[in-house]
């Protein structure tokens, strides 16, 4: 009787024991998926912080640039053409008429194009190839240096046109730095698209650098920060009279899904 009744308790014993060290085995399993939880909350939370900070950041940078670019407008272009208009109509012979209404009708047509590119919608609007080819347009007409387009592939549609805005600043960083530092005759810029990545690539043939040394510059770092905002990539290739390109690249699925 004694044995049966050891046995049994000691079966009763290992029972609680297993059911004891099962319980404290679940609790621990959903104390860390607990914290894991926690853990990818706060990391999305964090990522989502550093995706808008990145857009407010390239709204504001894009209306600081479309600001200069206006001012400059303003006083070289436009400014220049009145001057111009001003001289032609002031002749004594009436000859410069005709001449002054053709002057007339390109100073409407450029500040048309100036009151575009002021509204707030315009960037988010306009394709991004438009854009592209305009903002090269721009660099030609200065007279800075030759430019050059190359699209190739399938359209390129934004869904997300948050995706497009960080894309436009790093465009304009890119070109930016080109002209302040590269000393080019040729910037070119070619966009393709296949059924999986999207690809732009940004060349000058200026003065480059040696890539494989530390940036003290905020240039780099600023693109690269800016493309991991939108889950894609960059490639800095450059070397001293090599030239720089800048190859940007994301999978057409993060193109295509909202932020």
């Amino acid at each position: 009787m004694e044995d049966n009744a050891l046995n049994t308790f000691l079966a009763i014993l290992t029972g609680v024991v297993l059911m004891v060290i099962m319980a404290v085995f679940i609790i621990t399993i959903v104390v860390i998926h607990r914290q894991r939880q926690i853990k990818n909350r706060h990391k999305i939370q964090i990522l989502k912080a550093d995706y808008e900070n990145t857009i407010l950041n390239a709204e504001k940078e894009i209306r600081e640039q479309t600001l200069y670019h206006v001012s400059q407008e303003l006083h070289d272009n436009i400014g220049q053409l009145l001057s111009l208009t001003k001289l032609v109509l002031n002749n004594p012979d009436g000859s410069g008429l005709s001449e002054g209404k053709k002057l007339i009708n390109q100073i409407i047509r450029e500040v048309r194009s100036l009151s575009k590119s002021i509204n707030k919608d315009y960037i988010r609007e306009v394709e991004f190839e438009r854009f592209l080819i305009e903002e090269l347009s721009r660099i030609e007409k200065s007279g800075y240096c030759a430019t050059a387009f190359k699209k190739s592939g399938s359209p390129v549609n934004f869904i997300d046109g948050d995706k497009k805005l960080v894309l436009i600043r790093m465009v304009q960083e890119c070109l930016n730095n080109a002209i302040k530092h590269a000393s080019p005759t040729l910037i070119s810029i070619k966009l393709s698209m296949d059924e999986e990545m999207f690809l732009l690539t940004i060349e000058d043939d200026g003065v480059g650098f040696d890539a494989s040394e530390p940036s003290n510059g905020l240039g780099i770092k600023n693109l690269k920060s800016r493309i991991q905002a939108i889950e894609g990539q960059v490639e800095v290739n450059s070397a001293p009279q090599k030239g720089t390109q800048i190859c940007i690249s994301l999978e057409k699925n993060i193109l295509s899904k909202h932020g």
